[in-house]
């Protein structure tokens, strides 16, 4: 008798672990379904500017991020910055510590909102139209986005060195 409970202790314990082991394997293989490769945009030395199609020289690497917020993963992606093996072959960041608050699509226009944390600056008089062509390009791979709209601490013309009051975002 007190063999058959052992016996069927072990076999209980045995087919836990199976089902634990199944179930891990489950979620391994759905996690990794629900992702989806992307495609983020950094600056490449030697820098060039020579296309008219892409003035700011920008070139894509591909990140592999959660297929149920893709817009908002390729956002982090872009501003989390090339990897230490990306670096090594010439990739920068665009965004020059700028961090993504939030996005949102309506009506297939993707308003994208940053902030620049303090001590982060863009580096010349370009950054500000480098780092929105990023944005943009990053955002516009999407089907469902057919706008992109990049705002930086509630400014929508960041970049302008007009005497004009700053134009305002939309709110979010």
């Amino acid at each position: 008798m007190i063999r058959q409970r052992k016996t069927a202790g072990l076999c209980s314990l045995l087919l836990a672990a199976m089902l634990c082991g199944f179930l891990y394997a489950a979620a391994q293989g759905s996690s990794a379904a629900q992702m989806k490769e992307v495609k983020v945009y950094f600056l490449k030395n030697p820098y060039d500017d020579s296309d008219p199609a892409n003035p700011s020289g920008l070139k894509p690497v591909k990140r592999r991020v959660s297929a149920k917020s893709p817009l908002r993963a390729a956002l982090l992606a872009l501003t989390a910055g090339p990897t230490s093996a990306e670096k090594q072959q010439g990739y920068d960041s665009p965004t020059w510590g700028i961090k993504l608050l939030s996005v949102r699509i309506v009506g297939g226009t993707a308003y994208t909102y940053f902030t620049m944390p303090e001590g982060a600056m863009f580096s010349g008089d370009n950054s500000p139209f480098i780092f929105e062509d990023a944005v943009k390009m990053t955002a516009s791979q999407f089907p469902n986005v057919r706008k992109v709209v990049v705002c930086l601490d509630g400014i929508l013309d960041f970049g302008s060195e007009s005497d004009e009051p700053p134009r305002k975002c939309p709110k979010s």
